[in-house]
């Protein structure tokens, strides 16, 4: 029960990983506001965590939408008597080539994705330093913001934003005890309605992966809870990369030349 009276916000809550994320503070004792654009989806995650219905709320937010952003975190503040911990799991990925990107397109991942984040942790880091209080946000970034992808340049640009305004908001917060941290997943099926996969994508992008196992909504909650906690206390600023060892190298090129003993 490491958050035991704590407070948490957190957005995409209805998607494979935030409902996971949101399931983790709940276990752990912490009260949650579940939001997320999707009622019916919200709705549904929410009816599996009857027993801890008391410390859980949702909301129906559409985080490109600022204004709502704000009445969304009012709303929740009022509900707890404040909050602690932000994590911005909102995002949506899709899939246009660059030449056929139309602006629409664009600026719909990037209000999402980027515009969304900056202005839910603006809001939130204001109110806690107006407080003096301390706080959390862990941004849930993508191996995409170091590595492009076809059909991707507006989602990778968005998560390598999101990474270096995670950098950013960690050095003008650390003098407030505001921790700002990121945790980056490799390649989670969450078999998404939003955002589904090919199975050519799913076998491809699965095989080059070191570790012998996909990763799970699980571990991805497991790394977010460890940033919020006592336990990370001098870790801000940091991209938690949780993708099995995809980010270590390339795992499909054979060797370059047979080795002396393959040879004999």
């Amino acid at each position: 029960m490491r958050f035991d009276g704590k407070r948490a916000f957190v957005t995409g809550a209805a998607g494979g990983i935030g409902s996971a994320i949101v399931a983790a503070f709940l276990d752990e004792g912490a009260s949650v506001a579940a939001a997320d654009a999707r009622r019916d989806a919200l709705e549904s995650g929410l009816s599996r965590q009857r027993p801890h219905a008391a410390r859980c709320m949702t909301v129906v937010l559409d985080v490109s939408d600022i204004e709502a952003s704000g009445t969304a975190l009012d709303r929740a503040w009022k509900r707890f008597g404040g909050l602690d911990i932000l994590i911005n799991c909102a995002g949506v990925y899709p899939n246009h080539p660059a030449l056929d990107m139309a602006a629409a397109d664009w600026d719909a991942v990037l209000d999402t994705n980027l515009r969304g984040p900056f202005f839910l942790t603006q809001n939130f880091a204001r109110r806690l330093v107006g407080e003096g209080r301390p706080g959390h946000v862990v941004n849930i970034t993508s191996g995409n913001a170091e590595r492009a992808r076809h059909g991707a340049a507006h989602y990778s640009a968005s998560k390598a934003g999101l990474e270096m305004l995670t950098r950013t908001f960690a050095l003008e917060l650390a003098k407030h005890r505001i921790h700002v941290n990121s945790v980056s997943p490799g390649f989670v099926d969450v078999a998404s309605t939003v955002s589904p996969l090919s199975p050519e994508y799913v076998a491809a992008i699965s095989a080059t992966i070191p570790w012998p196992r996909l990763g799970t909504p699980v571990d991805i909650a497991k790394a977010v809870l460890f940033l919020c906690s006592g336990d990370a206390d001098w870790i801000t600023g940091i991209t938690l990369r949780v993708d099995g060892g995809r980010a270590t190298g390339n795992t499909t090129l054979p060797l370059s030349r047979p080795s002396a003993r393959q040879s004999r």
